[in-house]
């Protein structure tokens, strides 16, 4: 078994791909989590270069949460411990779209994802001394417009940049509650902005945001440098030393009133589950 052992969703490219490479080179088991295999794959390859079989690559579709619990039967028959899970999967798509379970799916996969990830693998963390759930929000938040009885935009006209907005906002309200619920145990959890990171992010994206996406990459920064608070939050001893944090730059920040929000945090939470306990996963 590994000495230490680290998830990353969304690992195969991105901030994801370069959250991998950090916590290898911090000397962590990383396996790293790839919506397919075909860029899945190449990604592999580049980092088992660097790291041989220190990294690997299991598989999960987020659009299908049934996935997560395939994924999470995999992971504990070869690993007795989860030292640090980094939620970053997630896009925005141009259209709206429906998970398996019939969500919208932005909020599906960038929300409902944390959530289940999280909860699926909360035994194994909470028997991993001192670990760690780190999620990737966004600024993006403080352009949402959650109405949490229409999580799915089944009452309002469908807006990818909206739609996005909301699911960063409920990262951090989510990284907010959870790290409430956990308190008294030994697992902590924080959520950052990486940055504007030019990544393939919006590659689903149509309209305006997808003619003017292109021609702003150039001002965005690199992967790298976006992975570096998520790293930070994973590794030092700083961020050990609270929960629930909403950081930038290595720094804490408080977000907007609504990302303070925490009657709106619990609030989540429950039509959440509730959401989630209409679907067999």
């Amino acid at each position: 078994m590994a000495d230490r052992v680290c998830i990353v969703t969304g690992g195969n490219s991105g901030i994801g791909f370069e959250l991998c490479r950090g916590m290898a080179a911090a000397g962590y088991h990383v396996v790293m989590v790839s919506r397919g295999i075909k860029r899945g794959q190449k990604a592999l390859n580049k980092l088992q270069m660097e790291f041989g079989n220190n990294v690997e690559m299991m598989l999960c579709d987020m659009s299908d949460l049934r996935n997560i619990t395939k994924l999470y039967s995999e992971f504990i028959n070869k690993f007795d411990r989860l030292d640090v899970l980094l939620n970053n999967a997630g896009a925005l798509w141009g259209k709206k779209l429906r998970t398996t379970q019939g969500q919208e799916m932005t909020f599906g996969v960038n929300h409902l994802g944390y959530f289940v990830m999280t909860q699926t693998f909360l035994p194994i963390l909470k028997t991993t001394e001192n670990s760690r759930i780190i999620n990737t929000a966004s600024e993006a938040h403080k352009m949402s417009r959650l109405n949490l009885e229409d999580l799915n935009f089944e009452n309002r006209r469908y807006s990818q940049w909206l739609t996005y907005s909301n699911s960063k906002l409920c990262n951090i309200l989510f990284t907010r509650e959870l790290a409430r619920r956990l308190e008294g145990t030994n697992v902590i959890t924080h959520c950052f902005h990486p940055g504007v990171v030019r990544t393939r992010f919006a590659e689903d994206a149509s309209g305006p945001m997808r003619l003017f996406w292109p021609l702003v990459r150039i001002f965005m920064i690199g992967s790298k440098r976006g992975a570096k608070t998520g790293l930070h939050l994973a590794l030092s001893n700083e961020a050990g030393k609270s929960s629930g944090q909403y950081w930038i730059n290595k720094k804490r920040r408080r977000g907007n009133r609504a990302a303070r929000n925490d009657d709106n945090a619990t609030k989540l939470w429950i039509r959440t589950e509730e959401i989630l306990d209409g679907h067999q996963i």
